[in-house]
């Protein structure tokens, strides 16, 4: 588990496992400010992941990743937290606040074999489920930037069927089933590619061992996952 560090100011927390942030809670972001929830948001260690949870019933809290990712939580959302380092910001009325955190070691993913329904806003997702070989050999490109480390822009889909020979069609309909499969319809922070990347990573579905097994850019690679041994 990464330790988390939440930054307000001149505040600096280091939670166990929770988190709150508001006008009357464990991080006070303004106690006179009545547009202020008394607990707008909350950061929760969930497994070996940190969650960031709108706990407010009118504001909107926004988180923005110090790799450019952007999620908005609408009231009672929930996201697991974007990258190693970030900003989330939230106005209340006419003031804007803004809470710093960052990871201060590589976050270790849940098992792959973990199954476990997490709330996000209204709709539960099930973690855990079991990618198929070509639906991980797509993502597996899709992921590689994050899985390194070396940031930069997603791999299009055209990029990805030129590396399995592919129609870019095929690519379109198996993320888009892949989408449906983890999701209910509303859970709106997995429709961009960023955001599922982030997703897969963060539970462990799309892992380093993936990325070395399919050897991309290799001379004998690309490797298709429908020939790893169990």
């Amino acid at each position: 588990m990464a330790p988390l560090v939440v930054q307000f100011i001149e505040q600096t927390f280091r939670p166990d496992s929770l988190l709150s942030f508001g006008r009357n809670a464990d991080l006070t972001l303004d106690s006179d400010n009545g547009y202020l929830h008394r607990r707008a948001g909350r950061f929760r260690l969930v497994g070996d992941i940190w969650w960031l949870e709108n706990r407010g019933s009118r504001l909107r809290l926004k988180m923005v990743s110090s790799d450019g990712s952007v999620i908005d939580l609408h009231a009672g959302a929930s996201s697991p937290v974007l990258g190693q380092s970030g900003v989330v910001s939230l106005v209340a009325g006419p003031t804007r606040y803004e809470v710093g955190y960052w990871l201060e070691e590589p976050r270790v993913p849940l098992s792959s074999e973990t199954t476990r329904g997490i709330q996000v806003g209204a709709d539960t997702v099930t973690y855990g489920t079991k990618l198929t070989p070509r639906e991980l050999d797509f993502v597996v490109v899709l992921a590689q930037g994050r899985l390194t480390g070396r940031g930069g822009p997603l791999p299009s889909h055209a990029d990805i069927a030129d590396t399995w020979g592919v129609s870019r069609k095929t690519v379109d309909n198996t993320l888009q089933r892949l989408r449906s499969k983890l999701r209910t319809k509303d859970v709106r922070f997995l429709d961009s590619s960023e955001m599922l990347v982030e997703y897969l990573v963060s539970q462990g579905l799309v892992t380093m061992r993936d990325l070395e097994w399919a050897r991309l850019g290799q001379p004998d690679g690309p490797q298709t996952a429908a020939i790893r041994p169990d």
